[in-house]
């Protein structure tokens, strides 16, 4: 055995002398940790040289599994507080020399509960593992309840906890990217928060709402996901199919998301404290054109006219501003989470106390965010439980971040054109011959402020009614309060501000949302049988009010905002939503005999937002499960470990659309009368008393498998989910002023196949290889719109084709000089001009040629794998994620928008010339593309998403440092993406915002 260093040996007293002081013991960890990893690494095996004055004794025995008798090979054996041990052979067996008669053996396996059993002077010891919860045996939350795994009988997954653990996640939904079957998780720009899309089993509305329902801790959550803090949650379900999210009725036909944090347990209190600091890089950038390439460009576009005074002097002087790396940095990331544990049979309790800073890589972009959990459960007698789960949250994303997008964006602002003056402030003007572009920079010198407060509380009592076995109520409660302060203002020392003497706008909204939930239960087993029952009324409330500010023309900058008061232009606004849902459920669960499993739901809802003649609607469905693997034809297969079918079938709503549209409205429209303006008022929209919800009636066929001892485990589903009565705006006659309505009209349909894999590949007593793998494909298509089997070519909506799709005009190459450019479809052009495509073959392109380039917009398949590698302390995770099937229109691909003038820059493409005959893209000339033909690339991608690498300390370290956990991790998340796509990110929604980052990250988790 390696011998440890005198310096060690210091250190170590150190500790134990002052084995209380928490942050000494963090302080030398990293400074030891090298020398102890090496001397605990192949140790394992190695004799005691501190037992040689010890009483010998030579032990053996032998290890089985406690269930089913059978011999474990490879399980580690060692005795406690030394690092002398051994492992089981082939048959189960071991041998143990020079053991203490008195000495405590630790026995651990994968799968199976760590053991301490004493020696006791024996010489033989036949050890009986208990296995660990099996998957099968999970409890798994399916909402207003729990059920284990194996009595499931819709379609429910778990997200994997190792995405959860050990990742820069600033949201939960970073964590579900790739990682489930079915669940579709975006990324639509980089920045500090970040940005995130959720869709579950593909769209199936065209115009209301595709986000999942979120169910926090029981009740529905409406605030903004990243306050939801990662290290807090325990467990995260998805509910897919119809049965799984009936009884959340008219809000579950996008999928129901069931966040459950984290909770206390009995014995001493476990403090844990997990801290990361990362640091962010761009991860791509689209290649624009040098400030050299673009003044050719505009030469070779518009002639040399075309170039200004003050662009000539900046290309003539060298000195070019590079916007991009202006506007960017390099972005820094921190997160300290201290959390503590505990509690008695009586009392339970978890608190945490979280910080995350994010300084994101655009300048001025930034997110901090402080809450701090409360979750208790006290049981007050034997049959009444109190609990409580309360989070505090203060968010502030203060700061106006360099602009990127839009006609002051860094990535196509002119490059012939200065960022700062001679005495190093910003310019107003970068282009003095064009004083319509404001500085890109500018917005860093806005005044801005933006914080919010909220809390989310749920409060429960539970009672076990007495004297009838089984039956029980529970009473929840649930209360969101948020408060949002949002105040900017633009001084003189920007356009904006300059050019209105001072600009100001602010806006204070508030959100009252509470829930309170009357549950009755009755769960009781019959012999064979078992039955549950759920009855559910529920009351929730949602009301949003907020009040802003719009003011100009101030007499200085001085006071910023704090000046409204002196504005000569003031335009304040306040506006009102309130929505109530009432609602009623019951479900019953029926077992016989562990087999045959069936579920039947049904909610009625009830919502304040539809019309007076269809407020409440009924919400069936039903699912059934067929255990194949308890069946007795399967008890004596030794390859199939599980076999569970699934059917389900049933319908759910989607209510997401505004409180008031069913009602008559009116908009503002000041008149003058003489010399004073009037308050006036016109239609903005007309009332529909039958108003109501989009339903969606979809049927689930699913498979559960596990092979080899659950060595092998996953499930395959198949789904097809029709949606009718959609929430579309029909067109109308304008002569009452209103060119719309909104109504319940059109269908889709929406179909997939989802495949989840599990499996431990390689398994020994100090080496494990496992594999998580999912893919799943979906295709939606609209079946009707406004029942005269017409398409809406305005809104680019094709019945019988996916809801979103490419149309337009489709690029059929490039016109060389041999080409005949006369006669063309396309009348007389040019060579290196577009060559448009004449669908219909009528020899002219006009509107009728316009057609759907492709359906795919939406990837057809979505698939994840995650790799996890254990060998001995060391843990290596690699998660690779993509799409592919899918096709966009790339705006960044079409020259108009550099404008007349070329005043913006673009990305370099292989243009036609006349010694460079391309097929690729056509010539740089203001005429070659006058009709605008798209280009459609790919938005198929590979992506290297996380590699984590961790190494989790001994149990000698361990109590030598009085620790009950210690681990030190590095992390690199959107390492590298492989894609045809030409610009930021095939994923990202526009292609000039901030870019997506690349994360470097080092983190620490410890316990004591």
């Amino acid at each position: 055995m390696k011998k440890i260093h005198y310096w060690e040996q210091g250190i170590h007293y150190l500790l134990q002398k002052h084995r209380n002081l928490f942050f000494m013991k963090l302080a030398v960890l990293m400074i030891c940790s090298l020398s102890l990893t090496a001397k605990t690494s192949g140790s394992v095996l190695s004799p005691d040289n501190n037992s040689v004055d010890q009483a010998r004794n030579t032990l053996s025995g032998i290890v089985t599994d406690a269930k089913t008798g059978e011999t474990l090979p490879g399980v580690r054996i060692i005795i406690k507080g030394t690092t002398r041990g051994t492992v089981t052979d082939p048959q189960g067996k071991f041998v143990l020399q020079n053991s203490k008669p008195n000495a405590i053996l630790v026995v651990s396996y994968m799968g199976y509960e760590k053991q301490e059993i004493a020696i006791n002077n024996n010489n033989q010891l036949d050890i009986k593992l208990v296995p660990t919860v099996q998957k099968l045996d999970e409890i798994v939350v399916v909402g207003y309840g729990t059920q284990k795994r194996r009595d499931i009988t819709g379609s429910v997954i778990s997200v994997d906890q190792s995405r959860l653990a050990n990742m820069p996640n600033t949201n939960f939904a970073q964590a579900l990217e790739g990682a489930m079957a079915g669940v579709s998780v975006s990324t639509n720009s980089g920045g500090a928060e970040g940005s995130n899309s959720i869709i579950i089993r593909g769209q199936k509305s065209i115009l209301a709402n595709t986000d999942p329902l979120i169910i926090l801790d029981g009740i529905p959550y409406n605030g903004s996901i990243s306050d939801i803090s990662p290290t807090d949650i325990a467990s995260t379900e998805i509910l897919k199919d119809a049965s799984a999210a009936a009884i959340y009725g008219s809000r579950g036909s996008n999928g129901v998301i069931l966040i459950t944090t984290k909770k206390g347990s009995s014995g001493k209190p476990i403090v844990s404290y997990d801290a990361y600091v990362g640091m962010e890089k761009i991860a791509n950038l689209p290649p624009i054109l040098s400030p050299e390439e673009f003044y050719q460009f505009k030469i070779t576009r518009e002639g040399q006219s075309a170039i200004t005074t003050s662009e000539q002097a900046v290309y003539d002087s060298k000195k070019f501003p590079n916007w991009l790396d202006l506007a960017t940095q390099t972005g820094l990331k921190t997160q300290h989470t201290l959390s503590v544990r505990g509690g008695n049979d009586a009392i339970k309790y978890f608190a945490s106390a979280n910080y995350l800073d994010v300084k994101g890589i655009a300048v001025n972009d930034n997110f901090k965010s402080m809450s701090t959990r409360i979750n208790l459960e006290a049981k007050m007698t034997e049959w009444l439980t109190y609990g409580t789960n309360t989070q505090l949250t203060y968010d502030d994303r203060g700061g106006v971040a360099a602009s990127f997008s839009g006609e002051n964006g860094a990535y196509e602002f002119n490059p012939l054109t200065t960022a700062f003056d001679s005495l190093g402030n910003q310019t107003i003007y970068p282009w003095p011959q064009d004083v319509h572009f404001g500085n890109p920079l500018a917005p860093i010198l806005a005044k801005n402020t933006d914080n919010t407060y909220k809390i989310f509380t749920t409060n429960y009592l539970q009672v076990k009614v007495p004297f009838i076995k089984g039956l029980g109520y529970r009473l929840n409660t649930g209360v969101e309060y948020q408060q949002r302060n949002i105040s900017t203002y633009y001084g003189r020392n920007t356009l904006e501000g300059l050019s209105n003497n001072g600009s100001l706008s602010t806006s204070n909204s508030n959100v009252n949302n509470y829930t309170i939930e009357n549950i009755l239960t009755y769960d009781r087993e019959f012999g064979k049988h078992t039955i549950g029952i759920t009855g559910l009324y529920s009351y929730e409330q949602n009301l949003t009010t907020s009040n802003s500010l719009a003011a100009q023309q101030f007499p200085g900058d001085v006071l910023t905002a704090y000046q409204a008061n002196v504005a000569l232009a003031v335009q304040p606004s306040a506006s009102y939503s309130k929505r109530t849902l009432i609602s009623q459920m019951a479900r019953i669960n029926y077992g016989y005999d562990g087999r045959y499993l069936l579920t039947l739901t049904g909610r009625r809802d009830g919502s304040s937002a539809f019309g007076v003649n269809d407020k409440f609607s009924f919400f069936p469905s039903m699912a059934f499960a067929w255990n194949i693997t308890n069946e007795s034809f399967m008890k004596n297969n030794k390859t199939i470990s599980n076999l569970k079918l699934r059917v389900s079938y049933g319908s759910n709503g989607n209510q997401a659309i505004g409180n008031y549209k069913t009602l008559a409205t009116l908009a503002t429209r000041p008149y003058v009368d003489g010399t004073t303006t009037e308050p006036g008022y016109i239609p903005s929209s007309l009332d529909d008393p039958n108003l109501h919800w989009e339903t969606t009636n979809s049927a689930n066929l699913g498979l559960d498998f596990g092979f080899l001892k659950g060595r092998i485990q996953g499930a395959v589903d198949l789904y097809d989910a029709k949606t009718h009565d959609l929430l579309l705006n029909r067109s109308i006659s304008p002569v009452q002023g209103i060119n719309s309505i909104t109504q319940n009209i059109g269908k889709t349909e929406n179909k997939g196949i989802e495949l989840t894999v599990n499996s431990v590949n390689v398994k020994t007593a100090t080496f494990t290889w496992s594999t998580n793998f999912n893919i799943s494909a979906n295709q939606n298509k609209i079946v009707a719109l406004y029942g005269d089997a017409k398409n809406d070519t305005l809104n680019r909506w094709f019945i019988g084709h996916p809801i979103n799709v490419n149309f337009g005009y489709v690029f059929n190459g490039i016109y060389q000089k041999t080409d005949d450019t006369i006669n063309t479809p396309q009348g007389k052009v040019h060579p290196g001009d577009a060559k448009i495509l004449d669908i219909n073959k009528d020899g002219v392109i006009n509107s009728k040629d316009r057609t759907i380039i492709s359906n795919n917009v939406d990837p057809k398949y979505t698939w994840g794998m995650a790799n996890t590698f254990n060998y001995k302390g060391f843990s290596l995770y690699i998660f690779i994620q993509g799409q592919a099937g899918s096709k966009q229109v790339n705006s960044m691909l079409n020259e108009n928008g550099v404008q007349s003038g070329v005043r913006h820059n673009t990305i370099i493409k292989n243009w036609w010339t006349p010694t460079n005959p391309t097929k690729d893209y056509w010539a740089n000339s203001l005429t070659s593309n006058k009709l605008g033909v798209p280009i459609v690339q790919s938005t198929g991608f590979t992506r290297v998403k996380d590699i984590s690498l961790g190494y989790d300390f001994s149990d000698k370290v361990l109590q030598r440092l009085k620790l009950t956990k210690l681990k030190i991790y590095i992390e690199a998340r959107n390492l590298f993406t492989y894609t045809e796509w030409i610009g930021l990110d095939p994923e990202f929604s526009s292609q000039t915002t901030i870019p997506l980052q690349k994360e470097y990250v080092v983190g620490l988790n410890v316990s004591l």
